[in-house]
């Protein structure tokens, strides 16, 4: 799975992630939605999940990905994906 695609199956579980501000950590939660093969494609992107939203300027400012807006804006800016075209 591409990060892309990762981002848009952490954003459909309903999932928050968060990024430590200055450590390489994640968080997900809320832990029921989270599935073992979601957890190995988190482990699998984290230093790219961290780099992501490490740059994106909201995340930045709350530490979290808020929303399936932001997810896409993200996905859009540094990989090229459309939501237009969908996630295969």
């Amino acid at each position: 799975m591409s990060i892309g695609d990762t981002l848009y199956a952490i954003s459909s579980a309903g999932l928050t992630l968060a990024a430590g501000k200055t450590e390489d950590t994640l968080k997900v939660y809320p832990l029921e939605n989270l599935t073992p093969e979601l957890a190995a494609e988190i482990k699998e992107h984290k230093a790219a999940l961290i780099k992501v939203m490490r740059e994106d300027e909201e995340m930045r400012r709350t530490g979290i990905v808020q929303s399936e807006r932001q997810v896409f804006d993200m996905a859009r800016e540094h990989f090229g994906l459309d939501k237009s075209e969908g996630v295969s």
